[in-house]
């Protein structure tokens, strides 16, 4: 029988959930927060799906696995490059509970493409290809599972666009299918461990915010939550939190504007950065702007006048990055790139000084930034000097934008109402779990508790600490092994483009 399910909702947070619960509106949810023991759950930095899916199931920091975010930057030429699953330097909880013949099911998880051998199955979650050629890879092991899936499940790695007619809806069936898959998992009883990500209600929560379409996929999520068994223990925790988005910092342009960053222009800029300070000036967010031109202007005139200017997305601006004669690139979320190779010794200090501005920068007599942060500061491993050489955390109710738009601060650049923030959620429930609350845990404190409650040594590369409270007869004593190697051996990630276009397509790149 299954013995611990870990469920991973992206994005939950729960000072939204809280509300959602006083209302009345999430009944099963409420019993198990009831019955079991929640907490804070501090995740990695940026706060963003990928890597932090993979950083809760090693428990290790980026700095160890040597991902920093949907994309990596190649400081020696200053191209995006795309991570697959092989690109993790690292093995995750399942590689070791298959190694001691403990079967497993990993359902869901993003960055899991292509999917590695277990002693169970393994679906792959978002990074996987929408559509996958079955003579070439399959998206699951074992490899027959795939065409099951979609035979009985219609299942379907992710959504096109949740914004067009229908695509709500389309993100629920995503949804109800990997519960669907969970309940038939757990009923098998022949997996001793299952993890399930449910990815699409974070993109629920991006574009529509707190409103009721979200509000119905969290519905659905608790309906299920009700078909769990009584009797299981479950980990129910999030990669991040969300959090209101009410102006964002365009750092690029703030970049561009000190002349640390230079990119090619193109002759439609100036038309539509001047478009951009009128709409601007009236009030009126680059996005709502975006969307009204969509809908009224034809679509040869659309592309020449909006599309091929402002904003310049974050998927264009590494086409058109001067990286030669640039001192630092950033992505959203906050990562920073230096130029090293074009600082030379200078480096460091160019550095030191652009931390010390950034921090200095204040809108409206306050900071966009929670902190400004040294890679060293936030890292550590074996990847460290991959990192990012800063990590900017964006405010409450600020994003920080890879981007460029024609002003340093705008209102709404994205198609987003809500961004990623760095404290999620952490709820056990289970028939050995008390009721109370725990203080702030990290995301990389899962993998060791799940080890631990399955009685499987540790491997002493792993920095997270088992939380031991809620479990009213503790865990078992910390037993120590060596670490499996990660990564296949395959680190070098490509450039994919599918992956970049639904990145694009939920907001991440645009």
């Amino acid at each position: 029988m299954t013995e611990l399910l870990s469920l991973g909702l992206d994005g939950a947070a729960w000072h939204k959930l809280d509300r959602m619960m006083a209302d009345g509106k999430l009944p099963n949810l409420e019993r198990m927060v009831e019955e079991g023991t929640r907490a804070p759950l501090e995740t990695v930095l940026p706060p963003v799906t990928c890597p932090a899916w993979r950083c809760s199931t090693s428990g290790k920091n980026p700095g160890q696995v040597g991902v920093f975010w949907w994309l990596n930057l190649d400081r020696e030429t200053g191209r995006l490059t795309s991570p697959t699953a092989d690109s993790f330097d690292t093995a995750d909880v399942w590689d070791y509970l298959s190694e001691e013949g403990r079967r497993c099911g990993v359902l869901n998880v993003p960055m899991t493409y292509p999917p590695s051998e277990v002693d169970g199955v393994m679906v792959s979650g978002f990074g996987a290809p929408f559509e996958v050629d079955l003579d070439a890879e399959s998206m699951t092991y074992p490899p027959g599972l795939h065409d099951r899936l979609r035979r009985e499940y219609d299942w379907r790695v992710g959504v096109d666009d949740v914004n067009a007619p229908g695509g709500v809806e389309e993100a629920l069936d995503v949804i109800r299918s990997r519960f669907e898959l969970l309940l038939e998992t757990l009923e098998t009883g022949e997996l001793a461990y299952v993890h399930l990500t449910v990815f699409y209600i974070n993109v629920l929560q991006h574009h529509f915010g707190d409103g009721p379409e979200t509000e119905r996929g969290w519905r659905l999520i608790d309906e299920y939550l009700g078909k769990l068994p009584d009797d299981l223990t479950t980990i129910v925790y999030s990669d991040h939190g969300h959090s209101h988005i009410e102006r964002t910092f365009v750092i690029n342009k703030y970049l561009i504007d000190n002349g640390y960053l230079s990119i090619e222009s193109k002759a439609s800029d100036g038309v539509t950065g001047g478009v951009y300070s009128l709409l601007k000036r009236a009030g009126i967010s680059p996005r709502t702007a975006g969307a009204l031109a969509r809908r009224v202007l034809p679509e040869p005139l659309y592309e020449r006048v909006v599309e091929s200017g402002y904003p310049i997305p974050t998927f264009e601006l590494a086409n058109r990055v001067n990286w030669a004669e640039s001192d630092a690139v950033a992505l959203s979320q906050g990562p920073i790139y230096l130029n090293r190779d074009r600082l030379g010794d200078d480096a460091e200090g160019f550095r030191d000084e652009l931390k010390a501005e950034l921090e200095d920068v204040s809108v409206d007599g306050e900071s966009p930034f929670e902190s400004v942060a040294y890679a060293e500061d936030v890292y550590s491993g074996d990847h460290v000097d991959e990192a990012p050489d800063l990590m900017v955390v964006a405010a409450e109710q600020w994003e920080v934008y890879g981007g460029v738009t024609p002003s340093v601060v705008e209102r709404q650049v994205t198609s987003w109402t809500s961004g990623n923030h760095p404290i999620g959620t952490l709820l056990v429930h289970g028939p050995d779990v008390a009721a109370g609350e725990l203080p702030t845990r990290s995301i990389l404190d899962v993998a060791p508790t799940v080890l631990r409650y399955l009685d499987s040594p540790v491997p002493t590369d792993m920095h997270g600490e088992a939380f031991e409270e809620p479990f009213t007869g503790g865990l078992p004593e910390r037993e120590d092994r060596d670490p499996i190697g990660g990564g296949g051996g395959e680190r070098d990630a490509t450039a994919d483009e599918e992956l970049e276009k639904r990145l694009e397509d939920l907001g991440y790149l645009e």
